[in-house]
């Protein structure tokens, strides 16, 4: 887009196709932005604290360092660029999120059931007291994520990287770990029970107090 972008237009709900648009550092905290069209758009630094993004579509969107803290994003945020975001207790139920880059990104306490996260890069990512029952995460890479006491119960790790990521006490009940890396996994006190483990790697793993069936 050429024109300069009319911010207050966004906040009052007014201005909604933004497909490709240019919004760095912009203040859109609370704003209603459900069913917008962010495709391609660059909102990287902006306050979208609380705001409403209910079925936006975000795909391939550059968000890196932005403000998602308690946002509604249960949207299409296919191949989006979240680095670094702050996600704090946001809403992501059912987000699509396939080969999203997240790496670095907080989101400690969000809601991830059945989200789409298949190739996803979580390397790093405060993932703390999430829940993500149920999630697809096939092929995700969460090296060196904090996990502790998160739900990945009947999560879909199959192929899913976890190398050095601390899953401390988490729930991984009937979890599907088939081919997965868990070297050097923090596992202390988790409960794995009912979860599948076929051909995961599990060299240097911590399992101390670990429930198995």
């Amino acid at each position: 887009m050429s024109n300069p972008i009319d911010i207050e237009a966004i906040r009052a709900g007014n201005l909604k196709k933004l497909s490709g648009a240019v919004i760095d550092d912009a203040d859109l905290s609370g704003c209603d932005l459900s069913n917008a069209k962010l495709a391609g758009a660059t909102l990287s630094g902006c306050d979208l604290s609380r705001s409403n993004l209910n079925r936006a579509h975000l795909e391939g969107s550059n968000l890196v360092g932005a403000n998602l803290a308690g946002a509604d994003l249960r949207a299409n945020l296919w191949g989006a660029n979240l680095m670094q975001c702050d996600l704090t207790g946001a809403d992501l139920r059912g987000a699509n999120l396939r080969g999203a880059n997240l790496m670095g990104a907080k989101l400690i306490g969000a809601s991830l059931t059945g989200a789409f996260l298949s190739g996803a890069t979580l390397i790093g990512a405060n993932l703390k007291d999430s829940d993500i029952r149920g999630a697809d995460l096939r092929g995700a890479n969460l090296s060196e994520s904090n996990l502790r006491s998160s739900d990945l119960s009947r999560a879909d790790l199959q192929g899913a990287t976890l190398t050095e990521a601390n899953l401390e006490e988490a729930n991984l009940q009937e979890a599907n770990f088939t081919g997965a890396s868990l070297v050097r996994t923090n596992l202390l006190c988790a409960d794995l029970q009912g979860a599948i483990t076929v051909g995961a790697d599990l060299e240097g793993a911590c399992v101390t107090g670990t429930v198995l069936a």
